[in-house]
Formats: structure tokens, sequence, C-alpha cells
């Protein structure tokens, strides 16, 4: 089995992380079909950039050919809407781009086969990165959230109206380990497009920021939805984690290991009833393959697979582990693994130390108690996949097995751990604000500060 490794630190969880580097990309994302442009010998546009577009007329005549390219994509987009109705999907008038793997290989989908890229296609996304730039397409609003070295903001897509989140990247305070980091968030974004993800538009360089385009999700965390509900249930609880886990099997089949699943970064695509849930944030997330594994502590403590924690090789079995921590959650309304202590947390966590306590599991059915067990089994060659807990009958076959009774004190519960989440990360950011960083967080017994 090969291995690769890392060494960074993800400065919100306040943990160490190891990406094996020398990995370069071009963050693209789209593609223009531009024809050729500039002087009649027809001069790759890399040339014509270094000459500063002596030429009035070159300049002239891209501006010319990009909007016809523009204006014909429109045409097409109107096409679409007047077949599929309001309900075609929001999506940038560029078609996306295939998935760009490392530039010594790609893989040809389907065969598994590995091809030298094009030299080609490189420079056609030159091409298409050089005469793109954010302002151009975009109109930009409130900030909806802040990060170390970005802002998220809400955009409007200048020519369509459909609304977006844009994540914005200070690259001059970037290391160069962080640009690469960058890169491969980048790079997996785009070949993940699922219903339960949140889905990368657009990914645009410029000299001093990135801007990675994403879907705009207004329905807030998960975990903030169900303690607004009136009613929430057993078979709620199902429907969430199913919804969690075809994420999970989606990026798992496409060789992505997330890394980072707890509630913040479950989402809910509007404020309908009924939202799909949506997995975000993909910062820490890792391409393997079935005869790879990383070591690195990545994640966020609470959701650490014991393998991580033992400084084991790892690989998706971390997911699923932290899928089990989520759905004893969801259950319940607090986590499975806690103490005041992060030394003897983690010893829990390696131990596989957790329980049903009375009264709050005795209305839990034997199916969810033992679904979480086949997640939370600390041998992860023994550890259920994404796929199989989705053919379990208490996930597929939930009117039948899971209870609809209402669990008013799961609720009141998650109010209280929600509670205590906002307050941690509170503190984390100021931490990390004053550069004060500590990887642990000293509070009172978990139930007692839950009452």
């Amino acid at each position: 089995m090969s291995t690769s490794s890392e060494v960074n630190i993800d400065h919100q969880n306040c943990q160490l992380d190891t990406p094996n580097g020398h990995q370069q990309h071009l963050p693209v994302s789209g593609t223009c079909s531009l024809p050729k442009v500039g002087p009649k010998n027809h001069t790759p546009r890399s040339e014509i950039s270094k000459r500063k577009w002596a030429s009035e007329e070159c300049y002239i005549g891209e501006k010319r050919q990009r909007a016809s390219t523009n204006q014909n994509q429109i045409n097409l987009l109107t096409q679409l809407q007047q077949q599929e109705g309001p309900n075609l999907p929001q999506q940038h008038l560029r078609p996306p781009l295939p998935p760009l793997p490392p530039p010594t290989a790609a893989v040809t989908a389907g065969s598994g086969s590995a091809q030298l890229y094009s030299e080609h296609y490189l420079q056609q996304l030159a091409m298409m990165n050089a005469c793109t730039k954010f302002s151009d397409n975009y109109d930009v609003k409130e900030e909806l959230g802040k990060g170390a070295f970005s802002v998220v903001r809400r955009c409007v897509h200048k020519t369509t109206g459909l609304e977006f989140a844009a994540k914005i990247i200070n690259t001059k305070k970037l290391s160069a380990r962080d640009f690469q980091k960058l890169e491969r968030e980048a790079r997996i974004c785009r070949k993940l497009q699922h219903p339960n993800i949140v889905r990368l538009h657009d990914s645009i360089q410029e000299e001093s920021f990135h801007y990675l385009v994403f879907d705009l999700v207004t329905g807030g965390e998960l975990f903030e939805d169900i303690v607004a509900r009136e009613f929430y249930s057993e078979a709620d609880a199902s429907h969430c984690i199913q919804q969690i886990l075809e994420s999970i099997a989606y990026c798992h089949s496409n060789g992505v290991v997330h890394r980072d699943l707890k509630p913040e970064n479950l989402l809910l695509a509007s404020k309908a009833k009924g939202a799909a849930v949506k997995l975000a944030d993909f910062g820490l997330a890792i391409e393997v393959n079935d005869s790879e594994a990383w070591h690195g502590f990545a994640g966020t403590p609470g959701y650490l697979s014991p393998e991580v924690l033992k400084k084991d090789p790892y690989s998706k079995p971390v997911d699923i582990w932290a899928c089990g921590v989520i759905l004893y959650i969801l259950l319940v309304g607090y986590p499975p693994f806690w103490d005041e202590d992060q030394h003897r947390l983690y010893a829990q966590i390696k131990a596989g130390a957790y329980d049903y306590p009375s009264p709050e599991w005795d209305t839990v059915t034997p199916e969810a108690k033992s679904l979480i067990d086949s997640m939370l089994t600390v041998n992860p060659k023994k550890r259920i996949t994404a796929d199989q807990a989705l053919k379990v009958p208490w996930i597929c076959n939930r009117e039948r097995v899971a209870s609809a009774i209402h669990r008013q004190d799961t609720v009141d519960c998650l109010k209280k751990f929600n509670a205590r989440r906002k307050l941690k990360g509170a503190i984390l950011t100021t931490m990390i604000a004053t550069r004060n960083l500590s990887s642990k967080f000293s509070c009172e017994n978990f139930k007692e500060v839950l009452v």
C-alpha cells in the first residue's frame, strides 16, 4: 500500500494536516471555446500577452469574438429555459470543464487508463483563464462569512441574474503549501457534481485573488433547522443521514475523502420544507485510490477516527466514522464521545468507548443502534461502507423500520449542543485572530454544560 502525507495546519480546528505536495494544476473551471485571436498568423494568446497587446486591433478583435461566444451561450441558455421551464438548474454560462488530473497524467473516463494531457488542451485552458476576470462576469454583494485568508460573498451573474456564493481568497497571504491546498480544493470540487454536494460553478485565478463560485445555499445548517422544526422523529434522522451517505458514497466512488464531516459542513439548499442536505467545505479533502492511504492529523476533534488518532494509514473509512458520530447526535442530541480533557476524549475514541444510556436511547430502534455500531467500528477494515449503509433497511425502508415518534428530548439537547458549538467556534476564532493557537479546549463536564 502506498502512502501519502502532508504537514500543514487546519487553523479553524487547530489541527495538523499532512498533502503529498508537488502537485500543480491549473485552477480553472469552465470553457470558452474561443476562436484564435490576434494577428493573422494566429499567434497563441500567451505570446500576445507577452507583447502587452501592442495592437489595438488585436484587442478589439478579441472583445468582439468573446462577445459573440457569450451571445451564442446566452441563446443556448434561452433555448434550454424554454424547453425546461423555470426549474432549469443554476449553471454558469460556460459549460464546466472535466476535472483536471495531475499535470503528468489524466484518467480516461470509464476506462481507468492513464494518458498524457495534450498540450493543445492546456493551451485552451490558459486562453480561457487569461480572457476571464471575475468582475467581468459577476457583481459582488454582501458578505456571508469570513475565514483567515478568505471571505465569502453573495454574487450575481451579470448576464443571467443567477445568484452564487463566491469564496474570495487573498493569494498574497498564502504560502506555497496553502496554495497547493487551494488548487487541490478547486480540483476536487470541479469533479463533484451531486444533488447533495455544494457545487463549484466557476474558478477564476487573478493576480492577487482566487475566486471559487459555488451554489448559494440559503437554508443554513442542518442542525439549526432541526431544532426549529415542530416535529422531528427517528425517521427524519434516517432521511438526513441517508442524504449525507449519498454524498459520501459519491465522493468515495470518485476517489475523494472529505476528512472533515461535522455539523457545520451540513447545509440545506433552501429554507423550504424538505430542502436537500448539502455537503460543503472540501478544504481538507484528499484524492485517494483503493491502494493508497494517507497519514496526517486533519479534521475536528470529536469526529476524528481511531486510525487518525493512532497515526495509522487511513482512507475512505474515516468519513464513515464521522457519519456514525453525526447519526448518534441526530438521534439523541449529544455526541458519543466527550470529555473535558482532550487526551481522555481521544482515548475514548481510540477504544471505541461509547454506550446507549437510558432513558433517551430506550425509544431508539435496535436497527438504528446497529447501524451506528457498524459505523463506529474501531477496525476500519471491518467498518461498513457508504454503499453498504445505504442498503440497510433502517435507511432504505425507513417507513416500516424507523420510529415516527416525535423526539422532543433530542431537540432540546440539540439546542444546547448547537449553542456549545457556536461558543467553541467563537473562542477558536478569537484564538486564531490573536495568534494564540491551542489544540486544547477546556470546559466543564459536557452534560453539565448542556444543562
